[in-house]
């Protein structure tokens, strides 16, 4: 019974974190809204679902995955967010989610992935 408060509290769901840190980006995109705001390393997009897959899949090409851990979970008015540092074979980056919740899935509208700097968060344990 101790365990489940923990669980309906996490706010980046385990199959995410897996999907992430293996640079599945159709895996991830699951957890995608229709429609999604994206930064990724300074570019800006207002993309869909799919469209978001495919940038996410060109990323993870140029900087391959080894593994993602999440630092810090949250609540923000009516959202939670996530952020995370994903190691890749050319060094770390610090990934932003936001997440809203609709029927019942906790589903992302809003990600980010810059440069990871010496002054990012260390992931929990």
């Amino acid at each position: 019974m101790l365990v489940l408060p923990q669980v309906w509290c996490q706010t980046v769901p385990d199959g995410l974190v897996e999907a992430i840190g293996n640079g599945d980006a159709p895996a991830m995109s699951s957890w995608f809204h229709q429609n999604l705001d994206m930064a990724i390393l300074e570019e800006e997009y207002e993309t869909s679902k799919n469209q978001a897959s495919r940038i996410l899949e060109s990323f993870f090409k140029k900087h391959e995955p080894t593994g993602f851990s999440i630092s810090f979970e949250g609540t923000k008015e009516q959202s939670k967010y996530a952020i995370g540092t994903l190691t890749t074979s050319d060094g770390s980056y610090r990934i932003n989610m936001f997440f809203l919740n609709k029927q019942g899935k906790r589903l992302i509208y809003y990600l980010s992935i810059e440069k990871e700097t010496q002054y990012d968060l260390t992931p929990r344990t």
